[in-house]
């Protein structure tokens, strides 16, 4: 029989059982390392009168659950509440991650000027992108009259050299006939073309007084759509437009480069990619390489071009830069030198463990009044967050305790709970686990 006199050092959590709305709470001894008891809720009320059962708590340590800091204080009024440290430093890394996907692109490009010594260098050229074929007709045309070679010609322009060949000997009175946008630019234009008079049909309704629950019943739109279309400008816009996709080459571009002009063919350089990471196709590695030739020139120096995807920035919340493989310390010095905000980020961070883990909480006022100036919409709502529970979060740089064990429990509750799942009550499922600790 549990004598519930000697319970002083607890932790306390939650887990959701049978639907996600409903949960229970658990109770875990800290001196024993065992599940004390399971309570079929975590509401204030039910939380209070259970732990008030428990007559001689001393230490409890908790989330930041605002519920559970009001049921263990009204409860346990003398009782030591300690918030975990895990907790609060995930929803410090929670706000800043939200800030970092406000201020930076999904790819962050990294863009220095780079000498290679002993090799044939190239410079990048301008692409030429041509509305119609006639365009590119007339560019071939005066690249001949300028006397380059039909390989050089074919290689700047992307193009075959039977097709410069061909295109030299086109007449001018046949400009009619290639002078005619390409058809991925005329079918975007009918789409463009086709929204735009769905748009002002819908703006025409609205203007005659219809609502926006009637033009959406008569155009069979949903109504987020007619009310996205109202509050347009009466043009267009794809979502995607000026958007560049991800490739897999992202990260291995340079070396690609860097091997193509020192002699490696592109199954050489297919092999070499592949080994460190690479999970694309060769045929997407050939066609990198046509693409780099046919924009490049001889020249002094080449631009070094390479993305790092925002989520790798990210992980440099959680990991430490030797983890992450895909960026480099010389990367990550041009990264914190182009974005400030970023950098301030990072050693705010980096600011917080030092205290969460120091031993000395005199510091946390300080961190808290040196970051609310920075005046970062995420990071204030972090701030406001501990400010609320500064006692338990001040304790939780003072005491050692913190809710590990629960997190472990917690897992094996669930593991059990799956188990059973559909076949019992939460009473089955307490006994089971309470029996099940009682017997180790």
């Amino acid at each position: 029989m549990l004598d519930k006199s000697k319970i002083k050092k607890i932790c306390i959590d939650d887990f959701a059982i049978k639907k996600r709305d409903k949960y229970a709470t658990v109770m875990i001894n800290i001196q024993t390392r065992k599940i004390i008891d399971i309570l079929e809720s975590r509401d204030y009320e039910e939380v209070k009168e259970w732990l008030k059962t428990f007559p001689n708590i001393e230490i409890v340590s908790r989330d930041g659950s605002i519920t559970y800091n009001k049921a263990i204080k009204d409860a346990h009024p003398k009782s030591i509440q300690v918030s975990d440290r895990f907790h609060i430093l995930k929803n410090l890394t929670d706000y800043c991650k939200k800030y970092i996907k406000r201020i930076l692109n999904r790819k962050v490009e990294v863009e220095k000027l780079e000498n290679t010594s002993g090799q044939e260098i190239l410079k990048l050229k301008e692409k030429y992108k041509f509305e119609t074929k006639w365009e590119l007709i007339l560019r071939v045309k005066e690249l001949r009259d300028l006397k380059y070679k039909v390989n050089d010609i074919a290689s700047i322009l992307g193009v075959g050299n039977k097709t410069v060949i061909n295109y030299s000997k086109i007449h001018p009175k046949d400009k009619e006939k290639y002078d005619t946008i390409t058809n991925i630019k005329a079918k975007s234009l009918d789409i463009s073309t086709r929204k735009e008079t769905l748009i002002n049909n819908v703006k025409d309704l609205n203007s005659k007084g219809k609502s926006m629950r009637k033009i959406a019943e008569d155009m069979f739109l949903d109504r987020r759509t007619v009310k996205k279309y109202l509050e347009s400008d009466g043009k267009w816009h794809h979502e995607s437009t000026g958007v560049k996709r991800e490739s897999k080459l992202d990260n291995y571009k340079n070396l690609i480069k860097k091997m193509h002009i020192n002699g490696s063919s592109s199954k050489e350089i297919y092999v070499q990619i592949k080994e460190q990471g690479y999970s694309g196709s060769d045929s997407l590695v050939r066609k990198f390489i046509t693409d780099f030739r046919a924009e490049t020139l001889e020249g002094e120096e080449t631009v070094d071009i390479k993305y790092i995807k925002r989520n790798d920035l990210i992980s440099l919340l959680y990991k430490p830069l030797e983890k992450i493989k895909t960026i480099t310390s010389e990367e990550l010095d041009i990264i914190l030198n182009k974005y400030k905000q970023y950098k301030v980020i990072l050693e705010t961070i980096k600011e917080f463990k030092e205290i969460l883990f120091g031993k000395d909480n005199t510091k946390l006022k300080i961190w808290i009044e040196k970051s609310k100036a920075l005046n970062i919409r995420e990071l204030n709502s972090f701030i406001t967050g501990i400010k609320r529970d500064i006692e338990a979060v001040n304790n939780a740089i003072t005491y050692e305790y913190s809710n590990g064990l629960a997190e472990g429990k917690i897992n094996k509750i669930k593991v059990i709970k799956r188990i059973m799942y559909g076949r019992c009550s939460f009473d089955t499922l307490r006994n089971k686990i309470l029996k099940l600790e009682n017997s180790t």
